[in-house]
């Protein structure tokens, strides 16, 4: 991060590969080769650790034969779903070996993969042509100079909301906040945009080492290229958003969980808008749908990810269905862990043990600190044993024997918080 990478036309994937490590954007590990070979076995004598391919990644969707690269006829929806596909996938991984399968020896330890997870997601969704421009990318820069030549780039300068940033972009980070191409760190795939223009939502392999969604906010984003998708016939583009939001400390939207989801299907259901069948305390794309016939009963516009009526609730749009916002039951307490009775044999002049001073504060904090001149300290003291004796006498249970050294009764009364 931080340095600028060097951008070059007609660029190779050995070089794309040499640019990958010297630039800084990976390996993510130091210990590749070891990793693969736990997961795939022995390197072959091309040093290429020999993971079968991704799952019929080169194969038709309806098995019929080979994929035709650079027919394009995949369109936007496809290219997210085959990124979520890879949702929670780690490393090493079919992403890596599939890439290396195609691209070779340059590709044999543990690449950083963020940008071959666009590639293949591309090519398995038939979108090779529009995102990829028929190549191969591991490289980000690369990636990102293509779209820029084509005059497909547009850098974040303006904000989120005045880019114009949508689902289906491919979206280019740079850590420290720069528009630059040379200065590229990561590559992801945009699901949805906030409707404030505070956040993209994306999906990310190789973040944390997995592919996963994320939560992006505009000085972590350099820019977004935005492939020229076919319009697929017969086919909708408005399958229900998918991200969630916090409100009020609650999550909504597509798999969020709890008693929460059940009162404000139920709330939708009352007046009418249940019309997509949905169970259990998920919140399931049949909610989002019900969700949004809410929020245009409000007079709300736009059912597309990231608008305002996509199904996905916001504050407003909830005080309205319940009257108030619900809040999170306050944790419970947790349950109070104490130092279990270390023997009276413990207790005697030399002794010095942290125990000693959880047992001091907890008699000062009782009301019996009177004999300390200073700490308590972890030394068992003279001071100790008077104080334990007030406690003692202050009982009706231990004051027959109110000789200062804890015993089992005593120490369980005092009840000594765990060091």
């Amino acid at each position: 991060m931080g340095e600028h990478r060097p951008i070059e036309d007609d660029i190779s994937q050995d070089r794309q590969a040499q640019l990958l490590t010297s630039t800084g954007n990976g390996p993510t590990v130091g210990n590749e080769e070891d990793l693969l070979a736990a997961e795939f076995g022995p390197a072959d004598s091309r040093g290429i650790y020999g993971a079968p391919a991704a799952p019929d990644a080169d194969t038709a969707e309806d098995g019929s034969g080979p994929r035709q690269l650079g027919q394009n006829t995949g369109g936007l929806e496809k290219m997210i779903q085959a990124m979520e596909a890879w949702l929670g996938t780690g490393e090493p991984n079919a992403i890596q070996a599939w890439y290396r399968e195609r691209n070779g020896n340059a590709y044999a330890g543990n690449f950083a993969w963020c940008d071959a997870t666009v590639t293949i997601s591309a090519f398995v969704s038939d979108n090779y042509g529009a995102v990829n421009f028929d190549t191969d990318y591991a490289y980000t820069v690369a990636h990102a100079a293509r779209f820029d030549a084509a005059k497909q780039w547009t850098p974040m300068t303006n904000g989120i909301l005045k880019s114009g940033i949508r689902r289906g972009d491919i979206i280019f980070f740079d850590w420290d906040g720069s528009s630059s191409i040379g200065a590229i760190d990561h590559v992801g795939v945009v699901t949805s945009v906030s409707t404030d223009g505070q956040y993209v939502y994306t999906i990310e392999g190789n973040t944390a080492n997995v592919c996963a969604r994320r939560v992006r906010v505009v000085h972590d984003i350099a820019g977004y290229g935005r492939p020229k998708y076919p319009a697929v016939t017969g086919v909708t583009t408005s399958t229900p958003a998918r991200y969630q939001v916090t409100v009020n400390g609650l999550a909504y939207g597509y798999g969020a969980k709890g008693d929460h989801i059940t009162a404000v299907r139920t709330a939708v259901a009352k007046k009418g808008l249940g019309k997509h069948a949905t169970t259990g305390a998920t919140w399931s794309d049949a909610d989002t749908l019900n969700f949004s016939d809410f929020q245009k009963s409000l007079g709300y516009k736009g059912t597309k990810a990231g608008q305002d009526a996509d199904g996905v609730p916001g504050a407003t749009s909830l005080v309205k269905l319940l009257g108030k916002l619900p809040a999170p039951a306050p944790k419970p307490k947790p349950t109070p862990q104490y130092e279990p009775f270390p023997g009276e044999g413990f207790f005697h002049a030399g002794r010095h043990s942290p125990v000693i001073t959880a047992m001091g504060r907890r008699l000062v904090a009782l009301g019996f600190g009177r004999h300390y001149t200073s700490g308590p300290g972890p030394n068992w003291t003279n001071a100790d044993r008077a104080n334990v004796r007030d406690f003692q006498m202050s009982r009706a249970d231990l004051k027959g024997d109110p000789d200062g050294i804890p015993g089992p009764k005593t120490w369980a009364a005092l009840r000594v918080p765990k060091v």
